[in-house]
């Protein structure tokens, strides 16, 4: 028994040493995160192209190019969201600043003055001539610099504040834009993060977390994970990014793939057989400590009198998803996708003001006006975040609904076009409702209603929708009232309920009150001076 135990033992000791030398061998991961933070002014677009993002050492050469090819990026769809640039691979070492290229030469800039179509804005720098490409360098803090490790991941997390970068004047219909950009080695806040790419690898396994540091090699932790691996491809771009980020799921994570929805293991092995498909995951970004610990044991030691123990730090950051979309439900499979938010419905026909059509070759496009969806008795209804389509009608869609609608998109022009999504199906994701609480209710409250998705409710037609916009009526269920007091600002996130349905119009799944809303005190002036101030130091 001795004699076998032995040879168990060595084994154990020799696949954990394998492991931690495999993952010491290899480079550092530098995870790129981009969002922005909304403005009080009401963007219904801001689509400026992201010419490039470069970190920087102290030396100020560029050392990793982030960005894998120019785009066009929608700030104003990016507030609720971070999206992962890149999970480059990065030597070991400290970057100092990140250089980050905007160009406003073609930008499209919308501003929410409450009419159908809203404002065009024309970009202009602080002299009031055009503008075209801005170039930033944004210093990181000299007390935490961003940081790789050659044995984990390391975030940045970059966002552009809109509030600050712009001043709107709409009797000139022009904005002048100054671009302010946060870069931080700490994640700026909590929001979903988002991941598009290729799927380059889907497998279940074990993976080592934490070797027991007890006598016996034999009482090793290992947890078990489920987990996949993407590419990355930021917003819709067709340039394939850097690195892959490996993608947690759990038997919680619903699936959506080629239109089937799922979760867990059925909808990973779904996923799998996709082979190189484009997939989208949203999720968290978690900062985890992985320790090793090994026991060596010579010829003179048992297991009894114990062996010699080290244990080894992994830095690193763990993707759970929570959501995932994959194949035709991302794009392709013979479909065009629009995006937007649902203004009027008649019938199978919805409107859809300012939405983004994706075309099944990637091209993308804005269209500032309307655009139609027309359904049909064959369109399937799926909604992010739910395992199944069977539960779901077409009556689902209603004023104020987010969708992705897939179809076959005609009549294009530069403002407007058709999408017959008949033989297609559409998405439904969150709405976020916003205005000034009435009254409370057991599990209800109801509002005079301001604005959906960040748009005046002004440019909604709620014909047949069975919704009174001043008695709008939201069912909060358990959330807490406490501070929605009559007159209070509410911003709740959901649903809204079936078209032609009667109260509740809208059914919340999170609610921010007063105290949770975020102000913004923005200050401006006309006149500076290079050096502000007498002294400055890190305190």
């Amino acid at each position: 028994m001795h004699g076998i135990y032995s040879i168990r033992r060595i084994r154990v000791v020799a696949a954990l040493l394998a492991v931690a030398s495999g993952l010491a061998a290899c480079n550092g991961t530098a995870v790129v995160t981009m969002t922005s933070t909304a403005s009080q002014d009401n963007f219904l677009a801001y689509r400026v192209g992201l010419v490039s993002v470069q970190l920087e050492s102290s030396s100020g050469k560029s050392d990793l190019k982030i960005l894998p090819a120019r785009t066009t990026v929608d700030f104003a769809a990016l507030t609720n969201l971070s999206e992962v640039l890149a999970a480059a691979a990065a030597a070991k070492g400290s970057f100092q600043s990140v250089r980050i290229t905007l160009d406003y030469s073609s930008a499209q800039i919308v501003y929410d003055d409450g009419s159908l179509d809203g404002v065009v804005l024309t970009p202009v720098g602080t002299n009031g001539q055009a503008v075209g490409q801005i170039q930033l360098t944004v210093k990181l803090d000299p007390s935490d610099s961003f940081s790789v490790s050659s044995k984990g991941a390391s975030q940045l997390a970059l966002g552009l504040d809109l509030a600050a970068s712009n001043t709107v004047n709409l009797k000139a219909k022009t904005v002048t834009v100054n671009p302010v950009i946060a870069a931080s080695a700490q994640p700026i806040d909590a929001k979903q993060v988002r991941i598009r790419g290729p799927i380059v690898g889907a497998a279940a396994g074990s993976v080592p977390v934490a070797a027991s540091s007890a006598a016996s090699p034999s009482a090793a932790a290992v947890a078990t994970s489920t987990e996949f691996t993407m590419g990355v491809m930021p917003f819709n771009g067709a340039v394939a990014g850097l690195g892959k980020l490996a993608i947690q799921t759990t038997d919680g994570t619903d699936f959506e793939v080629d239109g089937n929805a799922s979760s867990g293991a059925v909808g990973l092995g779904q996923l799998t057989s996709l082979g190189s498909a484009m997939a989208v995951a949203y999720g968290t970004l978690t900062v985890t400590n992985q320790s090793i610990t090994t026991t060596t044991y010579s010829a003179a030691s048992t297991p009894t009198t114990g062996g010699a123990a080290s244990t080894t730090i992994l830095a690193g950051l763990t993707f759970t998803a929570t959501q995932v979309l994959a194949g035709s439900s991302v794009q392709g499979g013979g479909l065009d996708r629009v995006t937007g938010i649902v203004s009027a419905r008649s019938g199978d026909t919805l409107a859809v003001e300012d939405a983004t059509l994706l075309a099944n070759d990637g091209t993308e496009t804005f269209l500032g006006g309307t655009t139609f969806v027309l359904l049909g008795p064959n369109s399937l209804i799926t909604v992010l975040g739910q395992s199944t389509a069977d539960i779901n009608g077409q009556q689902q869609i209603s004023v104020g609904s987010s969708i992705e609608a897939f179809g076959i998109a005609t009549s294009l022009s530069l403002n407007n076009a058709t999408l017959d999504a008949s033989a297609g199906r559409v998405r439904l994701d969150t709405t976020t409702a916003s205005g000034l609480a009435v009254d409370q209710g057991s599990g209800a409250l109801g509002f005079n209603l301001v604005s959906l998705n960040g748009r005046s409710i002004a440019a909604f037609d709620f014909t047949g929708a069975g919704v009174v916009p001043t008695q709008y009526s939201v069912a909060t269920g358990e959330l807490s009232l406490t501070n929605a007091t009559a007159g209070a600002p509410v911003i709740v996130t959901g649903f809204p309920n079936s078209f032609g349905a009667p109260p509740p119009n809208f059914t919340a799944s999170s609610l921010l009150d007063p105290t949770t809303i975020d102000a913004l005190l923005a200050v401006d002036w006309g006149a500076g001076t290079a050096s502000p101030f007498a002294t400055y130091n890190s305190s």
